[in-house]
């Protein structure tokens, strides 16, 4: 008969595995470990710590996202400047022109960087109860630093070109003051006082924002008294206002 060395070995290797000791298999130290509680309670008496740690992350990013908005606009103020420093005595027509059509330009520029960072902050809304502290005064000096740089960048221009604002951006300009009244009321959410303070700020640049606006109150109140009515009563409250 011939031997079949294969068989054997099969043989062998199936007789070896049934010695085999199971000690390792029926030893339960290890499953009793992970049946230990302590670590599952050390994990949940550190969720509230994990909590604040995101929401003050969250405030953070409010704060972060206002300082970005910020360069990027005076990167855009900064060409309306230097585009508006050539600017000497009397001003041709056709320069004029040119130049109101690269201030628009940048302006849209700056509506669209403000747009951005009001629809980003109201996401985070739902994850911010309240910003106080030295972050509360951050945001602040941020918001008014913002809102001071584009008023002395429009100042100048109508200055120079000796134009109102609304001849300086047209329509334009209704668009820049509902975004930044946007930008102040989602920030009046999470930031008690918010108006009254930024507001209290900009006390020391009232002139200039008053010849800035000049006129804009009569372009509103007759674009409201159309309706009649309360939104005409609006219109004229705005108008005395500005």
């Amino acid at each position: 008969m011939r031997f079949n060395f294969g068989l054997v070995a099969l043989s062998a290797l199936f007789v070896a595995s049934s010695a085999a000791p199971t000690a390792a298999v029926t030893d339960l130290s290890a499953v009793q470990d992970v049946t230990d509680l302590s670590v599952v309670k050390d994990v949940t008496t550190k969720l509230p710590a994990v909590e604040g740690e995101l929401n003050r992350r969250t405030d953070n990013v409010v704060y972060e996202k206002l300082q970005y908005t910020l360069v990027e606009v005076k990167k855009h103020t900064a060409v309306i400047n230097s585009t508006v420093s050539s600017v000497h005595g009397v001003v041709s027509t056709v320069e004029k022109t040119k130049i109101i059509a690269s201030v628009k330009s940048e302006v849209v520029i700056i509506v669209q960087l403000l747009s951005t960072v009001v629809g980003e902050i109201t996401v985070l809304l739902t994850d911010i109860t309240s910003i106080t502290g030295d972050l509360k005064d951050n945001i602040i000096s941020v918001v008014v630093e913002l809102l001071v740089e584009i008023l002395l960048t429009l100042n100048n221009v109508i200055t120079a070109l000796k134009i109102t604002i609304f001849e300086l951006l047209g329509p334009i300009i209704f668009a820049l003051l509902a975004v930044i009244v946007n930008l102040l009321a989602v920030l009046n959410v999470i930031i008690v006082d918010l108006l009254k303070i930024v507001f209290g700020l900009l006390g020391g640049v009232a002139g200039i924002l008053v010849h800035v606006l000049a006129g804009l109150g009569a372009i509103i109140g007759g674009l409201l008294g159309v309706v009649g009515g309360v939104l005409g009563l609006v219109g004229d409250i705005v108008g005395c206002i500005l």
